[in-house]
């Protein structure tokens, strides 16, 4: 073998030997098994991070398998609990956490900084939900934000238990500003499961808000989206419990009836689509729940007496102040409100004896819910760009 090809071997070896080592958690063994960290131990697992984490940022197999087994190597360490000590998983996470924080503007390619949000997200310390938020705000990747929403709502019970009432505040305002943009439903069932997790003022206003402005593009037809209804509606009925200002049972309240009046089936679909019914029915169950109050609703109706008991919680909602304002609703509904007040008043105001209402005692028009023009809603604009 000429010096060449054995200087051209070797640079091949050498080249090939980090890779190796970036994945195999083998050195970490001994460390592993320690109640008590020293520099030294934690300095080991600071070279395997960094190494691992620069396999997995920098990685462009075309099959992506290099990264992916960073990925997983790195969380193994932090997740198995058979094989170390909890000394030993915590530190790890801290150490981990902290080479992410440093690598956070290091992915070469789009599926590499995924796989960065993934592992920031799996390492399960609330030290991270501010590196998470910053993903959810900045991250030009939709695939990074689903993540780092999932992230958050993973480690929002962590953060209510431990983090405080200050950081619970904190994330429920970046979950906010998350919802003041369009955001795919995956991303949304998620940002809810957050901020429905909290018991802060912030987050409460977050999921009335929240809910508010997103129900007037839902579209309950896709499954995902009745699921993700089907979580905020006990999220909603457990904030409105807890919640002690007035105003803002208001607009909880108001939630509800954003949701009322855009989770129905289409009048002229038969069969309605599946799923219709157990929506409204909990929808049903929860208002019943929390206001004590009844408005006729049976599940074992057809679906579009169903509906009018819920546009009835509308209404009386509307009527008895219970909420700021009613909210806007899609024209088909709309149109069938009109109709059925059109046909109420006729009845009202059949010839007899008694249809003419004593001088002076009339309801105001404001208090009865308006002349049947909606008040201007939240439902005017979309939900983001």
């Amino acid at each position: 073998m000429t010096r060449a090809v054995q200087v051209t071997v070797l640079a091949l070896l050498v080249a090939a030997a980090p890779a190796a080592a970036e994945v195999a958690p083998g050195d970490l063994e001994e460390v592993r098994q320690k109640s008590t960290l020293t520099e030294t131990d934690r300095s080991r697992i600071r070279a395997f991070v960094q190494r691992t984490v620069r396999a997995m940022l920098t990685n462009t197999d075309p099959d992506q398998q290099g990264m992916v087994r960073a990925r997983r190597a790195l969380l193994e360490e932090v997740r198995n609990s058979e094989i170390s000590t909890e000394a030993y998983r915590r530190a790890f996470a801290e150490i981990a956490l902290d080479v992410l924080q440093k690598a956070d503007d290091k992915a070469v390619s789009q599926p590499a900084r995924v796989n960065f949000v993934m592992t920031l997200a799996g390492l399960q310390v609330i030290e991270s939900a501010p590196l998470l938020e910053s993903v959810l705000a900045e991250d030009p990747y939709p695939a990074s934000r689903y993540r780092a929403a999932k992230g958050l709502a993973r480690l929002a019970p962590k953060i209510v238990q431990s983090g405080g009432p200050r950081m619970e505040g904190e994330v429920a305002e970046s979950i906010d500003k998350a919802l003041q943009q369009r955001q795919p439903i995956p991303v949304l069932m998620q940002l809810f499961e957050a901020v429905g997790a909290f018991d802060h003022p912030r987050a409460h206003d977050t999921l009335a808000s929240g809910v508010v402005k997103v129900a007037g593009r839902l579209d309950a037809s896709d499954p995902v989206a009745r699921k993700m209804v089907l979580d905020v509606i006990p999220s909603l009925e457990r904030a409105y419990a807890r919640e002690v200002r007035p105003e803002a049972k208001k607009d909880l309240l108001l939630a509800y009836a954003a949701l009322c009046t855009h989770v129905m089936p289409p009048l002229d679909v038969s069969p309605p689509p599946a799923g219709y019914s157990r929506l409204m029915t909990n929808l049903n169950a929860s208002l019943e729940k929390i206001t004590g109050e009844d408005v006729g609703f049976d599940s074992t109706d057809p679906l579009p007496l169903q509906q009018l008991s819920l546009l009835e919680w509308v209404e009386r909602l509307v009527r008895t102040r219970q909420i700021p304002r009613r909210p806007e609703m899609p024209p088909a509904v709309e149109e069938a409100v009109r109709k059925r007040q059109s046909e109420s008043g006729a009845e009202e105001g059949a010839p007899g004896e008694d249809a003419a209402a004593p001088e002076g005692d009339t309801e105001p028009a404001e208090a009865a819910g308006g002349e049947g023009e909606p008040e201007p809603g939240p439902f005017t604009e979309e939900a983001g760009p």
